[in-house]
């Protein structure tokens, strides 16, 4: 990676909101729109393309076996499990979800468990990179674990919404990532299906005979690949970053990076759906960044890099998450800082990160295979102000496809 330009001036439209995107495609699809929404669109990025592919393929197969491939998408997983058994034709007995990457280790059991009471079985292998899903869902009392992932209760949301009769979906212990939660309800209210949350109980109403969504929707931009943009122009020397597209009152939990650029002294302007920010070494070293992080994991390892080089010491808290995502963030950005000078203490639920004031030569990272990780070492480009040798760039299509084609005149990729 090199940044060709070191005054680098980016005026940047954030991409859709992934989150947002998968949530209005199901639902529509669920709904009854169909048409040309399903197709693939160039701009699309690898999770979209996912979802997309499932939803197609419900008018593909007259077998009593379905498969969807969900590449390396989380969401996608989670989504159409309880999606597809609430939507599946009743001759098909049998769905088959395949996998790529790091996806078939990632957390299933606390969706599997919920749904077993109705005589659903999830069964991962692990050897064929897919997962074996049987039975049927109906409405009723759906009890689930919430400590590990949101994506439960929003596919549990969505499923449920398709049925004639009342549902409950009851959480025990805590709720990781509420945000996303809002986000699925947001999205359903939008369509007339209004989800009440009592204390930790969700009930979803039965289905009502509303005009069908014709698939044409708007999607706001995203604040987790908008985080890294911001940071991307805070780190650039003598550089910046306009970011346009970005709503400033989503319910999307990755806003929290104005909060965190705030606590970095890092001045921004906002002026309508536009967050502007440029090099803030100017602004001065801060003595002491310290974040609570369990909601926000996406957006970990961007403010890990900007601490490093804004901070004397930067300790991001309720991290424990970012062990189960497209690799283990938390140890990628203890080796990722490492690699360029740093000194990092990772711990259980807390990752504490000092100032870098001597950099290394002859930077060579790993992105570890996650989308993340490789925008984070883009990062540490702009801030080393170093070339630096990135083993895959091609992870960054599973969220940001666009960044390289935008930046293609000014850094190279």
């Amino acid at each position: 990676m090199k940044i060709s330009c070191r005054n680098l001036n980016l005026d940047i439209k954030a991409p859709l909101s992934k989150s947002v995107f998968h949530r209005e495609l199901i639902i529509n699809f669920m709904l009854g729109a169909r048409g040309s929404f399903l197709d693939d669109s160039e701009d699309d990025n690898d999770d979209i393309k996912a979802t997309k592919a499932c939803l197609r393929a419900f008018g593909k197969t007259d077998s009593d076996t379905l498969v969807l491939n969900c590449n390396e998408s989380g969401s996608t997983l989670r989504f159409m499990i309880p999606v597809s058994l609430a939507v599946k034709s009743s001759n098909v007995k049998t769905l088959i979800f395949k996998t790529k990457g790091r996806l078939i280790e990632r957390p299933i059991k606390e969706l599997a468990d919920c749904l077993a009471p109705f005589g659903v079985k999830i069964i991962p292998d692990p050897d064929a990179n897919e997962i074996r899903v049987t039975g049927d869902i109906e409405p009723g009392k759906y009890v689930i674990d919430g400590s590990v992932s949101s994506q439960y209760i929003s596919g549990l949301l969505m499923a449920l919404s398709c049925f004639d009769r009342e549902s409950l979906i009851e959480v025990e212990g805590s709720i990781a990532s509420i945000h996303y939660i809002e986000l699925t309800i947001a999205a359903l209210s939008k369509y007339g299906i209004n989800i009440v949350k009592e204390d930790n109980i969700f009930r979803v109403p039965a289905k009502t005979a509303d005009q069908v969504p014709d698939g044409n929707f708007e999607v706001e931009g995203d604040w987790s690949n908008g985080a890294f943009l911001l940071c991307l122009g805070s780190l650039i020397h003598g550089g910046s970053a306009k970011v346009t597209g970005l709503n400033m009152e989503s319910v999307q939990g990755d806003r929290a990076i104005l909060d965190f650029l705030r606590l970095a002294n890092i001045t921004y302007l906002v002026e309508g759906d536009t967050v502007f920010v440029q090099d803030s070494l100017r602004n001065g070293i801060r003595p002491l960044i310290e974040m609570d992080c369990p909601d926000i994991p996406d957006i970990v390892p961007y403010m890990a890099v900007t601490g490093a080089f804004r901070a004397e010491k930067t300790v991001l808290k309720g991290i424990r998450r970012l062990r189960i995502k497209e690799s283990d963030r938390a140890k990628a950005i203890e080796e990722m800082l490492s690699a360029i000078g740093g000194n990092v203490i990772l711990e259980e639920d807390t990752i504490t990160i000092e100032y870098i004031d001597k950099i290394a030569d002859g930077i060579k990272l790993t992105s570890s295979g996650d989308h993340r990780m490789a925008m984070a070492a883009v990062l540490c480009a702009a801030a080393t102000g170093k070339d630096i040798e990135l083993d895959n760039i091609d992870c960054l299509d599973k969220s940001f496809p666009e960044f390289r084609k935008t930046v293609q005149k000014e850094m190279v990729l």
